[in-house]
Parts: structure tokens; sequence; C-alpha cells
């Protein structure tokens, strides 16, 4: 009877610190996501402003927006 009521002790104590590193990992990864997409935002604006006229900024932001739909098409499957 002892044991079982050390191991229903024991579960508890797992799952929470089990939780906890589950909880630690996602964290760290919504830290590198949002890294990822700050650094990402920064090289295409640093991109479109190296533009040298309206035209040029036009066709900037089109490739942009083509690479975008790439992109997500590759993620797609397709």
């Amino acid at each position: 009877m002892t044991i079982s009521n050390s191991s229903s002790i024991a579960r508890p104590a797992t799952s929470v610190q089990a939780a906890s590193v589950f909880s630690s990992v996602a964290a760290f990864f919504k830290r590198l996501g949002n890294a990822y997409e700050r650094s990402e935002a920064a090289r295409k604006e640093a991109y479109l402003a190296e533009a040298v006229d309206l035209y040029d900024l036009e066709y900037r932001m089109q490739r942009l927006d083509r690479e975008s739909a790439q992109t997500a098409a590759w993620i797609k499957g397709f």
C-alpha cells in the first residue's frame, strides 16, 4: 500500500517537471521564431531601401511577393 502511495505522489511531480521542460522548450522555439521574423523583416526593409526610384521599389516589392508566394507553395507541397 505504501508503494502505491509513493508512486502516486511521484507521478504528479514528474508530470509537473515534464510540463516545465515542455514549456521551456516551447518558449525557446517561440523566441527563435521571433528572432527569425525580425531578421527577415530587417532583410526585406534593407532590400527595399536600396531602391533607386519608384519603379525599382515596385519591382523589388513584387519580387518579394513572388518569393513569399513560392515559399508558401513549397511548404504546401506544390
